[in-house]
């Protein structure tokens, strides 16, 4: 049986309003700007499960397995980005720490509080800003 998680706050990436959603939520509507949000976790494990797409963005994590791949215009994530395998965007936006494994290929302007990068990962030559607390988010509590 799975844990029953609390309510948690999140942003909205679209107008920035917070707001609360249950635990197990996986996509809301923001109150705020009534656009569609998606508020899970995303995992992409495969070399076609992230491509051709304009923007990929979460208030939760993106994971990005070995072997899986994501090739969007934007990247943005409010818990996270943990990059196992390739991510080619003109624009990554992470809320928290960037992950690099050692097998990783990054590409593109990154906008994080930091960065964590394993000894053999690869970045192609990107614009990297790190501000200490890019979204504003550093008041919400850790998920």
């Amino acid at each position: 049986m799975a844990k029953n998680k609390g309510p948690r706050t999140v942003q909205c990436y679209h107008c920035r309003h917070r707001f609360e959603v249950g635990g197990r939520a996986q996509s809301t509507s923001c109150p705020g700007c009534n656009k569609p949000l998606i508020v899970e976790d995303l995992v992409f494990d495969t070399k076609r499960s992230g491509i051709g797409r304009i923007k990929v963005q979460t208030c939760g994590t993106i994971t990005v397995k070995k072997g899986g791949r994501v090739t969007a215009e934007l990247v943005e994530a409010h818990g996270g980005v943990v990059c196992l395998g390739t991510i080619e965007a003109k624009k990554v936006i992470s809320g928290r720490t960037l992950v690099l494994g050692k097998a990783s290929l990054f590409y593109g302007a990154l906008q994080a509080p930091a960065v964590d990068m394993a000894a053999g990962a690869r970045v192609k030559p990107s614009l990297f800003e790190v501000p200490s607390d890019p979204l504003g988010l550093g008041d919400l509590e850790e998920n």
